[in-house]
């Protein structure tokens, strides 16, 4: 099967994307055609698998509160594959990743939010945005914007529904508590994941080796950085 990997890395995160797509090519889907999309605004070198597609670079929270917008600019190459998943830049593949991960609509607890009760957890409770989850509505759990995807036609249907939301919002002076996470959020409780990764699959890199924490085999990592430091 073929399937893309959708990447975006602007200003001082395209550091991760050699390592990242190092790991992709060890650890991720074997056996499979895999293609990788980046979106950046850096000149970079392309190859039979990389496909790069050139944004500007927004102050902060924009790059990642628009990456459906972005999604949506290569909706035709995008749909060429079976598969699609979207990986952050600053992640680690320390494991073999495979077809356990394939389903219609896929994705993945928090690492640590999806350890609280519903009632703490947190989704955007502002009802002037339209990620807006009020407290009294019955949620499953919540994931993580990190690593998501699925089949290529329900991923394109869920980008088209939350770029809709973000530039509704945005055109109000909106922004939702957690940017496209929190729109992810409202979306996966309309339209539950047929597959739900556990948080080995976007582990936060302080919690390894951690007493008492439930999930002990990483696979992708979020790895632990100076968030401030990589934004400005």
């Amino acid at each position: 099967m073929k399937i893309c990997i959708l990447t975006i890395a602007t200003n001082k995160y395209i550091q991760f994307v050699e390592r990242l797509y190092n790991d992709i090519e060890k650890n991720f889907l074997d056996g499979h055609e895999i293609n990788c999309l980046l979106l950046t605004d850096h000149e970079v070198e392309t190859s039979d698998n990389v496909r790069v597609h050139y944004i500007d670079h927004e102050p902060w929270p924009m790059p990642t509160l628009k990456r459906y917008n972005y999604f949506l600019k290569e909706k035709d190459f995008i749909l060429e594959h079976d598969y699609c998943f979207y990986l952050d830049a600053d992640m680690r593949i320390d494991a073999p990743v495979g077809d356990e991960i394939l389903g219609d609509l896929v994705g993945t607890m928090h690492p640590y939010q999806s350890l609280m009760s519903s009632h703490n957890q947190s989704f955007d409770r502002n009802p002037e945005s339209l990620a807006y989850v009020p407290y009294d509505q019955e949620t499953v759990t919540y994931y993580a914007g990190g690593f998501n995807g699925g089949r290529t036609d329900k991923f394109m249907e869920m980008s088209e529904t939350i770029a809709s939301r973000v530039n509704h919002d945005l055109g109000r002076g909106v922004v939702a508590l957690w940017h496209d996470e929190s729109h992810m959020n409202r979306y996966f409780i309309d339209n539950p994941p047929t597959l739900s990764l556990n948080p080995n699959y976007c582990f936060a890199e302080e919690f390894i080796g951690a007493e008492n924490y439930p999930y002990t085999e990483p696979k992708i990592i979020a790895l632990k950085k100076n968030h401030n430091e990589l934004r400005s």
